[in-house]
């Protein structure tokens, strides 16, 4: 028999709130969310679109980022059957952009108010922070299997499923936990503003007058068990991912390499481009990734099925959101409906693209999800919902 690997639990913590339940309500407003961070060090005033999950201002570095691990993973846990002697041995595959940079910075301001004092040169980005979630998950849960990290820009996260799928479906793991994690930290933030990534209201992907991005933190963990059977839950049927060498940035504008993923996604999946019911797209609402993405889309399918982006709700969430973005497209799933996506009111002629405007039933079958990264790295994943779930 064929094994799959299904979505046995899942836990989130976003700007919209803790839980699974509370961000799938946000979800049913239709409301995009728009705040601003004050940013400190500057010859000027910096103030930049970020969307914060929590009064992370409360905490210190290290406590924040540990606050939003374990309150998502221990609601991943809470909806799931493992029991603890496998927890043990449970490989953890991990994506994010910025890992621990935020603690990197609050180190580094700390060795430079006792500089002074100590006689050592305070130094810049004192740790890369890629092994902190795994000792962290060793120390308070003892989860000592072998944990793999991913950071490959905005689809860091989708590749770190992928690759637990890959590993599940392969016969390697019954279990495998999957972490998207990204915090606020100076580095990122002022770096997308400094390059006018950044936008002054909420995201509205595909829309005429879309104007950039608005960042946000957030974690979300999946876990995978497999399974033989496709008619009951959540399956991540599989997916692709690649690199486009077009430039140091970002994919072809015209739409062919973020086409080429999103077909082979479809080919692994032995799957024609009519078997998707609906597509959760990147969405970045800035001009050139929506671009590509309305692009790739037309050339894929005959008649581009309904889309809907994720970012309005809860900010672009780098290298974290292919797990927040499918826990929450899961979520969905289960209720039988997906939301409209928000900031969108007037469309662009030349995306020939329109998202859906209002909420739509979810029945059983196939949904694209699509990731693209900064640098050209694209990742597209298919989640099957069954008959019963």
């Amino acid at each position: 028999m064929t094994v799959k690997a299904g979505i046995a639990g899942s836990g989130i913590v976003s700007t919209l709130g803790e839980g699974l339940a509370t961000n799938l309500d946000a979800l049913n407003t239709g409301q995009g969310r728009f705040a601003l961070q004050s940013l400190e060090g500057f010859n000027e005033p910096v103030e930049a679109a970020f969307l914060s999950a929590g009064n992370s201002s409360d905490q210190d570095a290290i406590k924040h980022f540990q606050s939003l691990l374990d309150r998502a993973l221990e609601e991943a846990f809470a909806n799931s059957e493992i029991s603890s002697a496998k927890r043990k041995t449970l490989p953890i595959f991990i994506g994010s952009s910025s890992y621990g940079i935020g603690i990197g910075e609050a180190i580094y301001r700390q060795a430079l108010e006792n500089e002074d004092q100590s006689g050592t040169p305070a130094q810049p980005l004192p740790l890369d922070g890629f092994t902190l979630i795994s000792k962290h998950l060793r120390k308070k849960y003892q989860l000592n299997g072998p944990d793999f990290t991913f950071n490959t820009a905005c689809t860091a996260g989708a590749n770190a499923l992928l690759s637990a799928v890959d590993s599940i479906t392969q016969g390697h793991h019954e279990y495998a936990l999957v972490i998207g994690l990204e915090t606020f930290n100076v580095t990122t933030l002022s770096g997308f503003y400094g390059m006018q990534l950044l936008t002054h209201e909420a995201m509205k992907p595909f829309d005429i007058d879309r104007s950039g991005l608005v960042l946000g933190e957030g974690c979300a963990c999946i876990l995978l068990k497999a399974t033989t059977t496709e008619n009951n839950g959540i399956i991540v049927s599989g997916g692709a991912s690649g690199c486009d060498s077009h430039s140091i940035s970002a994919s072809n504008p015209d739409g062919s390499s973020i086409a080429a993923v999103m077909q082979e996604a479809l080919n692994t999946c032995q799957l024609q481009p009519e078997d998707i019911i609906a597509v959760k797209a990147h969405g970045t609402a800035s001009p050139l990734n929506d671009d590509g993405e309305a692009a790739g889309m037309r050339r894929t399918f005959t008649k581009v099925p309904p889309f809907f982006s994720l970012k309005s709700y809860i900010g672009h969430t780098l290298g974290s959101c292919g797990v927040l973005e499918t826990v929450l497209m899961a979520g969905c799933l289960r209720q039988r409906q997906l939301p409209a996506s928000a900031g969108f009111t007037d469309s662009d002629p030349t995306l020939d693209v329109i998202p859906s405007r209002q909420p739509q039933s979810a029945p059983t079958g196939h949904y694209m999800l699509n990731f693209f990264g900064f640098g050209g790295n694209n990742c597209s994943l298919i989640l099957r919902s069954g008959a019963s779930i």
